[in-house]
């Protein structure tokens, strides 16, 4: 959820269309007034239009208990400056700090004032590195942006702040290295993306640094011989895919299949990391 609140949070940011009385983001976009904000003890110099109807200088919204609900200045109808969209009791929701090209540094916050995440803009669009934080102020998840689209390495972080997991991505989908790792530091799994699917080799080690698993992946699915491996390192048992699918699992005796059983229970928690990034430590549960 904590996601989802990073990546509409910047939809509610900052304006208003005092003629119409309704309020919008600073792109012209409709936003209902659901915090009860109001134009209550805004000054007649502010929230002005010149001639050809760009907005320009001080523009503020207050809330029916007169705390602001959003400060900005405009220059030509564009964000100048510190842009500050607050919550109901007062806390900071966000601050972007515009340049003159219209590119900040950007502060998310929780209702309780604590940071949540921070970065930068370049326009409306996320760019460079964003940095997310846990509610105790750890840091958790590193991702780098390139005009709105994830670009480079994402690395998930356990909550002692050594390495869970990195994964890359190029114009928004998940490209090459694809590693997870132990608490311990060790490489748990390592594998690729390619065009946003699981593709090529597919390792995991045991927590000793052990072979635990080696197979592949084509086109996101399971593909040839697979091998699972005893800590001792002795064969467990061979699964053979055709896309994606087991050919031999009849083959195999009671205790090759009560291990085939769990080794599909863990491999079925190849899930998107992104659903995780603001728990890591779940995310590294099972393969």
């Amino acid at each position: 959820m904590m996601r989802i609140l990073f990546f509409t949070i910047i939809s509610f940011v900052f304006s208003a269309n005092v003629l119409l009385g309704q309020v919008t983001d600073v792109f012209g976009n409709r936003v209902p007034a659901k915090e009860g904000a109001s134009n209550t003890g805004v000054s007649s110099n502010h929230n002005q239009k010149d001639e050809q109807g760009l907005k320009q200088g001080y523009w503020e919204k207050r809330f029916s208990n007169g705390k602001p609900a959003y400060t900005v200045t405009f220059k030509d109808d564009r964000p100048v400056g510190k842009m500050i969209r607050y919550y109901l009791n007062g806390n900071k929701k966000i601050e972007i700090d515009y340049d003159e090209n219209q590119y900040g540094p950007a502060i998310l916050y929780a209702e309780n004032g604590k940071m949540t995440a921070k970065g930068f803009y370049k326009g409306t669009k996320k760019d460079s590195l964003w940095q997310f934080f846990s509610p105790e102020g750890i840091l958790y998840t590193n991702e780098l942006y390139k005009d709105g689209l994830k670009n480079g390495m994402t690395t998930h972080f356990f909550k002692k702040g050594n390495v869970a997991e990195e994964v890359g991505w190029k114009d928004g989908v998940k490209e090459g290295i694809w590693k997870k790792y132990h608490e311990n530091g060790r490489l748990k799994m390592t594998s690729s993306h390619k065009k946003g699917k699981i593709d090529g080799e597919y390792v995991v080690f045991y927590p000793d640094g052990k072979l635990e698993v080696q197979g592949k992946f084509e086109n996101g699915l399971e593909e040839g011989t697979w091998v699972v491996f005893t800590h001792a390192g002795n064969v467990a048992y061979k699964i053979k895919y055709k896309e994606g699918k087991t050919l031999n699992a009849a083959d195999f005796d009671e205790k090759q299949q009560k291990l085939f059983e769990e080794f599909e229970k863990n491999k079925g928690k190849l899930k998107d990391p992104e659903e995780f990034k603001h728990d890591p430590d779940s995310y590294m549960r099972g393969f």
